[in-house]
């Protein structure tokens, strides 16, 4: 609008002329985003299929001997609980895999998570990546410039990069995770997930569940419909 419309407020001084446009500022209620709370390994990284590898070659074993099919732990794979063999833990695969091979730089993409997540951003989707990367200690520096990294080299967009334990601790309209602890603490909580299919969560039942990054899009755009 035009001041000169306007005359009267010519005579407003500059705090009244700030408080006014304050009250204009208030009455505007911009559609709020849809937000995505997304978890990265396992659903947006291929973390299995590059810890694979690095895996055999730290176990001393051919790849092929380490089984597509495998429980949380990796137990399958000949790994053992820290108090059984700290030597032998996930936790020491893990730390090496950050260390000596960048897994969390080095890792791929699970097909077709970028585009599609470039497809939801372009929707209005928040997308509000929620990981528990630095469960280990003395790795955090270098966790979270891995990430940070990473997701930039595959153009992988996001508002929030979240590090935390209790994901239901972060605001979401709808999560995504393939982790049977997390699944089940969104349903503990009433948080609407979709379980990213993989052998560690095929025995849960769930009402959203995605086999990949297309069935992803398609779940996600349904559920904006309610917000």
């Amino acid at each position: 609008m035009p001041l000169a419309d306007y005359p009267e407020l010519q005579t407003l001084s500059s705090h009244e002329k700030q408080e006014l446009i304050d009250e204009l500022r208030a009455t505007i209620r911009p559609k709020r985003s849809f937000i995505f709370g997304v978890d990265l390994d396992g659903v947006v990284m291929d973390f299995y299929g590059g810890l694979r590898p690095i895996a055999a070659t730290w176990l001393g074993r051919p790849v092929e001997s380490l089984s597509e099919e495998f429980t949380y732990g990796l137990k399958e794979w000949g790994l053992l609980d820290r108090a059984e063999g700290y030597d032998l833990s996930y936790e020491a695969l893990h730390r090496h895999a950050i260390n000596q091979h960048e897994l969390f730089l080095s890792g791929a993409p699970i097909s077709g998570a970028a585009f599609q997540l470039r497809r939801l951003s372009r929707l209005g989707v928040h997308i509000r990546i929620i990981t528990h990367r630095l469960y280990v200690g003395g790795l955090h520096e270098v966790t979270v410039m891995q990430t940070a990294q990473w997701l930039e080299k595959h153009d992988i967009p996001y508002i929030d990069l979240c590090f935390v334990k209790d994901k239901t601790s972060i605001n979401a309209d709808l999560y995504i995770d393939d982790s049977p602890s997390n699944i089940k603490a969104f349903e503990r909580a009433n948080r609407p997930c979709i379980v990213f299919e993989n052998s560690t969560n095929r025995h849960l039942d769930a009402k959203l569940r995605a086999r990949n990054w297309a069935e992803v899009y398609d779940l996600v755009a349904q559920a904006m419909g309610g917000v």
